[in-house]
């Protein structure tokens, strides 16, 4: 697993446009009530909007850097908001809590972090060990289109720019990715460049590993760990999963 403490700071501001599936988890959210567990919470980005619609949430990751900015961002909730919200400090393929949830949500792109195979499988099982058994497990992944499985010749890519108000700095990401078909790994270079007030200029790196899975290989997972999968979307609009689908999106039951 990737590490992310060297980078909290701005992974907020990094992903500030990142609110599309927001509405859709909500939206699922009513439909099974709480407790739910989300995997690989980070800095709050969905915690925080399910808390507030009233959810009890308990949420993992395994940056501590991470859930620290979680922590101070409850001190400005409402208390009857941030006592809805439980965190901890686990790694998303072998975690342990002391209950069990209406819904388990692993949300945009996070379990294809697990690059190994049976840390994939391990994953699916603790969900469904902590799953209720008429809960719900949604996995949000990625779709793997064909100009990125054939690109033979990676480029650097200018990706985006942004200011981070807390440090005072303008931060230049660039990325440099390859990919391995025959493993179906996706390798990401990083590369930030902070910019102070005075011109000094500090560089930073993340390499960031990702699977790369299709479809029918994910529903396969799924129903290897003890799964149905009752829909797949194509997008948070809940449309028919096509060719040109950006998104597998799979909500699935416990099999009895």
């Amino acid at each position: 697993m990737p590490d992310y403490d060297s980078l909290a700071g701005y992974y907020d501001t990094e992903w500030r446009n990142l609110v599309q599936d927001i509405p859709f988890l909500v939206e699922e959210a009513k439909k099974t009530g709480g407790p739910i567990l989300e995997l690989a919470c980070g800095t709050g980005r969905i915690t925080l909007p399910l808390a507030r619609e009233g959810h009890e949430i308990w949420g993992i990751d395994n940056s501590p850097k991470m859930l620290q900015i979680l922590d101070r961002k409850l001190e400005n909730e409402p208390p009857d908001v941030a006592k809805k919200i439980h965190f901890s400090t686990q790694e998303m393929q072998n975690f342990e809590i002391d209950q069990k949830f209406r819904l388990i949500i692993i949300p945009f792109n996070s379990f294809l972090l697990l690059t190994d195979r049976d840390d994939l499988d391990k994953c699916l099982l603790s969900c469904r060990d902590h799953l209720e058994d008429d809960g719900k497990l949604i996995i949000d992944i990625f779709s793997p289109n064909f100009e990125m499985c054939a690109s033979k010749e990676p480029k650097i890519q200018f990706l985006q720019h942004f200011y981070v108000r807390d440090m005072k700095k303008v931060v230049v990401q660039w990325e440099y990715a390859t990919r391995d078909m025959a493993k179906q790994l996706i390798d990401i270079d990083f590369l930030y460049e902070e910019y102070d007030q005075d011109g000094e200029v500090t560089k930073k790196t993340k390499n960031l590993k990702m699977s790369l899975i299709f479809r029918y290989e994910m529903e396969y997972l799924l129903e290897k760990n003890g799964f149905d999968v009752i829909n797949v979307y194509g997008d948070y609009d809940r449309s028919e999963f096509s060719q040109k689908s950006p998104q597998i999106v799979c909500i699935c039951t416990k099999k009895m």
